[in-house]
C-alpha cells in the first residue's frame, strides 16, 4: 500500500519515526520525502500502521491528511529513499527552542557537545531560517557549508538515536563555530570572551538563528538608548527562567512563554526593579520579555552572573534586521559575537500580549512561520499594508503569512518584502495565482507591490478597504459568514478618501457596510500631525472654535489655514493620541503607536467614573465636544483620560449592538491595532455582554496590520467560490 502524508512532516524527524514504527512492525517497503508531504510503501496493513505511528510521532510533526492507494513492489526490507520534488501543500517546519535532551548534552561536561551553541536534533533547532528549498535535506540548508564529521554521520545514520536523518546536526569538529570580533574586524576570542565582556558592562550584537541581537546587562539600557539613538522605543529583554520572569512581571499563559515557539511576551510590569524596567520600556505599563530558545543563549545564561539580558532587533533605523556579518560591523557597536553560519530567511522574534485567556499577536515570526491557517480553497496572494509588513500566499485550503517583514518604508524594507514574497512562494510550488489584494491606499508600497506581483502572475488585483480586510480576517479566523466589526487602528485609507480607524463595519466575505465611526477631525499636514500628536489637539480644539493649544502666532496661522485643507480621520488611533499628548504623557512620536501605548499606564492608573456624554447621531459617535471638557483642567489626569475613554468605547459597543440588532447578526468582533489595548477591549466586552453578545476577537491572526493579508487573502478568494 502507498501511503501520502501531509502536515507537518518535513524537518521534524517524521521519516525516522516511519522508520522505527515500520521496524517494529517488520514491514518491508520505503518512506520518502515528496516536496513537502511524505510517501510511505508498506506490505501491510495501513491502519494498523497509521495507529502506531501517530502514538510514536516526534513531538513536532503533525500529520493533517492521509490517503491510502495500492501499490506493487517487491522490496524485502525498509528503506528511507533519497529526496525527490513533488506537490507541495505541507506545512513546513518552523523554529523551534532547544529541546531538553539537547540542553542536558550540552551542560554535560563529558558530551562532546558540552557548551556547544548550535546543538539540536530532529526535535528542535532551526528550520526555516535554515532552509532554502525543499525538499527538507541537507544540501537544501545552511548546513550544507559544513560536512558530518564521522561521529555525526553514525548518530545521523542511526535508526535508533534522535539524531537520525536531523539536516541541521553537527558538532563542534565539524560544525558552525563563533567568533567575536571587535569594530575593526579583528578577531578576540570566542563566545566566552564575549561573555565576559557583557557581564562587565560592554554592549554587544550576537548573531541568532535569524538575525542579530543587541545585547547588554538590564543596567546598561541607559547607556544603549544613547549609542543606539532610541530614547524612548521599549527593548526586548531575556531570562533565564520562569521564576526570575515572575520577579520582573505577572505571567501569564505560561504555556507559551515555556512552549517551543518561544515568543517575547508583553507582560505587566511589578514593583521590582522598577527603575530597571522603566528604562527597558519608557512610560509603559508592559514590558517585553522572552525565555532563552538557542543553543547560546543557554551558554551566556550558565557563564553570567545575570539576571537578564537585552536582547532586542539589531538593525539600522527604518530597515530590516541585520543578517549579514559584515552589515553588523556598520551598526556602530564595539563589540560582534558573529558565527559562520549563513541566515536563509531573516526572521525576528515574535511578540504576543495575553488578554486573560486570550492571545493578542502583535507579531508573527519566529517560531509561528511558515505555519499555515484552514482556508478556503483556491491560489491567491495578499498584500498586506504598510506597516508591520506581511505577505501571504494560500493553496489547498490553506494560507500561509510571510514573516513579519517591518513597515515599508525603506528600499530595503521593499526588497526584504520582495525577497520573503519569492521565497515563500517557491517554498509552497507556487507558480500561479488567480487574484491579489491590495490595500486601497494609493501611497502604499505594499500597494504597489502587490501590484508587480499581479502582473507577474498575469491576475487581476483587487483594491480592498482597509478596515474590511481587519473585519474579514475575524471571519476566517471564527468560520462565520458575517460579522459586525469594531475595527479600530490608527491608519486606513477609506472609500470617501479619508483616513478611517474608529469604524463599526457590517462584513461579510463580498461587502461590508460602514453603518458607524467616531466623529472627523482634520489631520493637519497629514503624516506631520502623526509625528506631532500636538497637531491633533489644536485641530479639535480649532473644529469646535476654541483656541488652540501647544501653538501661537505665525505657527497657529499656519495650522489654521490646514483646518479646511487637510485629510479629516475618524481614526480612535489618532483620537487616543491626542488624548495622551493633552494629558501630558507624550506629545511626540518616536515610534509607531507610542502616544496611544504610554496613555495605557495612565488609563490603568485611573477610575472610570466621570460620565462624559458620547453620543452617537446619524451613525456619528460624537467625541469631540467631551474631548474638551476631559482636558479642561490639571486634577484627576488619570481618572479624566480612563473615563473619556471607556465612554468612547463603551458607546462604540452600543454602536455595534445597534448594527447587530438591526441586521439580525450574532457575531461582533474587534481587530486593529487599537484592540490591543487591554481597558478598551475590556470596556467594549463589557457592554456587549450586558447585551447577550460575546466579543469575538483575535488568538491567531495578528490584530494589528500583520493580520490585514489575511483579510484581504478572504476577501480575493470569495470571489472564485
Amino acid at each position: 500500500m502507498r501511503i501520502i502524508l501531509k502536515g507537518t512532516v518535513q524537518g521534524v524527524g517524521f521519516r525516522p519515526a516511519v522508520y522505527r514504527v515500520a521496524e517494529s512492525l517488520d514491514l518491508n517497503g520505503h518512506v520518502k520525502n515528496m516536496g513537502s508531504e511524505v510517501e510511505v510503501v508498506i506490505d501491510g496493513d495501513p491502519e494498523t500502521f497509521l495507529e502506531e505511528l501517530k502514538k510514536e510521532l516526534p513531538p513536532l510533526a503533525e500529520i493533517t491528511s492521509v490517503e491510502v492507494f495500492e501499490y506493487g513492489t517487491d522490496t524485502k526490507e525498509f528503506k528511507i529513499l533519497s529526496s525527490s520534488e513533488g506537490e507541495r501543500s505541507s506545512t513546513l517546519p518552523v523554529d523551534t527552542a532547544l529541546c531538553g535532551d539537547c540542553l542536558e548534552e550540552m551542560r554535560s561536561i563529558e558530551d562532546r557537545r558540552y557548551r556547544y551553541p548550535f546543538t539540536n536534533c530532529t526535535n528542535c533547532g532551526a528550520r526555516f531560517t535554515a532552509i532554502y528549498s525543499l525538499p527538507y535535506d541537507r544540501d537544501k540548508t545552511t548546513m550544507d557549508d559544513f560536512p558530518m564529521c564521522e561521529m555525526c554521520k553514525r548518530e545521523y545514520e542511526d535508526p535508533s538515536d534522535r539524531r537520525f536523518h536531523a539536516q541541521t546536526t553537527s558538532c563542534p569538529r565539524c560544525g558552525p563555530s563563533y567568533t567575536h570580533y571587535n569594530s575593526h574586524r579583528d578577531v578576540i576570542g570566542g563566545v566566552d570572551e564575549f561573555c565576559e565582556i557583557i557581564e562587565r558592562g560592554e554592549i554587544g550584537i550576537a548573531k541568532s538563528w535569524g538575525g542579530m541581537h543587541i545585547v547588554c546587562r538590564l543596567d546598561e539600557i541607559p547607556k544603549l538608548r544613547e549609542i543606539y539613538g532610541r530614547p524612548e522605543k521599549p527593548f526586548a529583554l531575556m531570562m533565564p527562567d520562569v521564576e526570575m520572569i515572575s520577579k520582573y512581571a505577572y505571567v501569564e499563559r505560561q504555556d507559551v512563554l515555556e512552549g517551543p515557539r518561544r515568543p517575547i511576551m508583553i507582560y505587566r510590569k511589578k514593583e521590582y526593579r522598577k527603575e530597571l524596567l522603566d528604562h527597558a520600556a519608557p512610560g509603559l505599563p508592559t514590558v517585553g520579555i522572552m525565555l532563552p530558545y538557542t543553543g547560546l543563549h543557554f551558554v551566556m545564561f550558565d557563564k553570567m552572573d545575570v539576571e537578564g539580558l537585552v536582547m532586542t532587533s539589531a538593525n539600522p533605523p527604518g530597515e530590516p534586521m541585520v543578517i549579514e556579518n559584515e552589515k553588523s560591523f556598520e551598526l556602530g557597536f564595539e563589540y560582534n559575537l558573529l558565527h559562520d553560519r549563513k541566515i536563509a530567511n531573516r526572521v525576528d522574534d515574535s511578540l504576543i500580549r495575553v488578554h486573560g485567556d486570550d492571545l493578542a499577536i502583535i507579531r508573527r515570526s519566529r517560531g509561528y512561520v511558515p505555519g499555515y491557517l484552514d482556508f478556503l480553497a483556491g491560489k491567491v496572494m495578499a498584500a498586506g499594508a504598510d506597516q508591520s509588513g506581511c505577505v501571504a500566499f494560500s493553496r489547498d485550503g490553506k494560507i500561509y503569512p510571510s514573516q513579519y517583514l517591518g513597515d515599508l518604508d525603506s528600499y530595503g524594507a521593499s526588497q526584504f518584502y520582495k525577497d520573503a514574497a519569492d521565497h515563500l512562494s517557491s517554498i509552497l510550488g507556487i507558480d500561479e495565482v488567480h487574484g491579489v489584494g491590495v490595500d486601497l491606499h494609493p501611497k502604499y508600497r505594499s500597494r504597489k507591490l502587490g501590484i508587480e506581483y499581479a502582473k507577474k502572475f498575469d491576475c487581476e488585483h483587487f483594491e480592498i478597504q482597509h478596515h474590511w480586510a481587519h473585519g474579514a480576517s475575524l471571519l476566517l479566523e471564527h468560520d462565520i459568514d458575517e460579522i459586525v466589526s469594531i475595527s479600530v487602528d490608527g491608519t486606513g485609507y477609506g472609500t470617501d478618501g479619508n483616513i478611517w480607524g474608529g469604524e463599526v463595519l457590517y462584513c461579510t466575505g463580498d461587502d461590508f457596510e460602514r453603518t458607524a465611526h467616531l466623529e472627523t477631525f482634520p489631520l493637519l499636514g497629514g503624516e506631520k500631525a502623526v509625528e506631532d500628536p500636538r497637531r491633533l489637539v489644536f485641530a479639535i480644539q480649532r473644529k469646535l472654535g476654541v483656541d488652540g493649544s501647544f501653538f501661537e502666532g505665525s505657527e497657529a496661522d499656519i495650522l489654521d489655514k490646514l483646518m479646511g485643507k487637510s485629510v479629516e480621520t475618524s481614526s480612535f488611533g489618532r483620537l487616543l493620541d491626542a488624548v495622551s499628548c493633552s494629558m501630558g504623557v507624550c506629545c511626540k512620536r518616536t515610534y509607531e503607536g507610542e502616544p496611544a501605548m504610554k496613555l495605557e499606564k495612565l488609563q490603568m492608573e485611573g477610575n472610570d467614573d466621570i460620565d462624559y456624554e458620547v453620543r452617537l447621531e446619524r451613525g456619528e459617535i460624537l467625541t469631540l465636544e467631551p474631548f474638551l471638557e476631559m482636558m479642561s483642567g490639571d486634577e484627576k489626569k488619570a481618572d479624566k483620560a480612563a473615563s473619556y475613554i471607556s465612554r468612547v468605547s463603551e458607546k462604540i459597543a452600543e454602536a455595534a449592538v445597534h448594527t447587530a440588532e438591526g441586521k439580525d447578526v450574532e457575531h461582533i468582533g474587534i481587530s486593529g491595532g487599537v484592540s490591543y489595548n487591554r481597558p478598551i477591549v475590556e470596556s467594549i466586552r463589557s457592554v456587549l455582554a450586558k447585551n447577550g453578545y460575546e466579543l469575538l476577537v483575535h488568538n491567531k491572526i495578528p490584530n494589528g496590520d500583520m493580520g490585514v493579508p489575511l483579510g484581504q487573502a478572504y476577501i480575493v478568494a470569495n470571489k472564485f467560490q
